[in-house]
């Protein structure tokens, strides 16, 4: 039995064998083969780089094609969310510049030449040298009143007084007008615009200015009279005309006049009041005391506080 089992292995062995020369004797004919397209790869070596084994200039080698950059895919958590019911935004009402073009051809004052006339006509009128001095400065600027309506006012600014003219750009003439001595000026504020908690008025966007002259609060028969002028303060905003004018804007702008103004109070306190108080200059809100005023809503939309020209109509 051993020996039947050593005659099998040396068949099984010999049937390997033969089968391997066979497969030799193949991969050679191939090998040999002379049809074209086939190339002769007896003795080649084949062998894959490494990091290790690579050409020296492997890692500075950035290829032909650009940069790809994968931007982040866009999911509820990186889009910006719309402002909730909840949040209030302050709007334009009158003054502050955001009109159209057609809107701001409507205004007398847009018109070439009419604020340079506004200011000699003025100037020669109402300006008194012995009084208020040279004059420094004038502006076009929306006055403000104590029921939250707008008013266009053009504003002089001399050595000794503040004028605030009511100036017709329709017939050209002075309406009316107020001198305010800068000496008499205690504070001015300028700010952002708000009103009292339980008011029902719209948020008022811009920066407006309030001086005051009087330590002494305004009456609640004064505050609740719309045609009452006799108030201790004035508020003035830029005028619509700020970002659609043919000059300068900074005539129209209300942190220019701002400046100016502190500037001329400081002067006059230091040449003819040295011991006086020194002027309160305060950065803060602006308050408006209206509450619910729909006069003042429908007067500010239609911009009746300016001289304009209303389909066929100006005043």
């Amino acid at each position: 039995r051993h020996q039947k089992n050593m005659a099998d292995d040396q068949k099984r062995e010999q049937v390997r064998s033969n089968e391997s020369s066979d497969q030799q004797a193949i991969v050679e004919n191939n090998l040999a083969d002379d049809r074209p397209g086939l190339m002769d790869l007896s003795g080649v070596k084949l062998e894959l780089n490494g990091p290790e084994t690579a050409p020296p200039d492997y890692r500075n080698y950035r290829g032909a094609e650009p940069e790809v950059v994968f931007e982040p895919a866009v999911t509820a958590v990186n889009l910006q969310a719309a402002p909730g019911p909840a949040e209030t935004r302050p709007v334009k009402i009158g003054g502050g510049g955001d009109i159209s073009e057609n809107i701001a051809k409507g205004f007398f004052a847009y018109r070439p030449g009419a604020f340079d006339l506004a200011v000699e006509t003025s100037k020669s009128e109402v300006v008194l040298p012995d009084v208020d001095g040279a004059l420094r400065g004038a502006w076009l600027l929306t006055e403000i009143d104590h029921w939250d309506s707008e008013k266009e006012r053009l504003v002089l600014l001399t050595d000794n007084c503040l004028l605030v003219i009511f100036f017709d750009f329709v017939a050209s003439k002075v309406q009316s007008f107020r001198r305010i001595a800068l000496k008499n000026l205690s504070s001015v504020k300028m700010g952002p615009f708000e009103y009292p908690a339980n008011s029902f008025m719209t948020p008022r966007a811009g920066t407006g200015v309030q001086l005051s002259w009087s330590k002494e609060e305004a009456t609640l028969a004064q505050k609740w009279n719309p045609f009452n002028r006799d108030m201790p303060y004035s508020i003035f905003t830029s005028h619509p005309l700020i970002e659609r004018s043919l000059r300068e804007p900074d005539v129209y702008r209300v942190e220019t006049f701002h400046v100016a103004l502190v500037q001329g109070c400081q002067a006059i306190r230091t040449q003819q009041s040295p011991n006086s108080l020194a002027l309160n200059v305060v950065e803060g809100p602006v308050l408006i005391e209206s509450y619910a005023s729909l006069w003042s809503l429908i007067h500010n939309q239609s911009r009746l506080g300016f001289s304009r020209e209303r389909g066929g109509v100006s005043f």
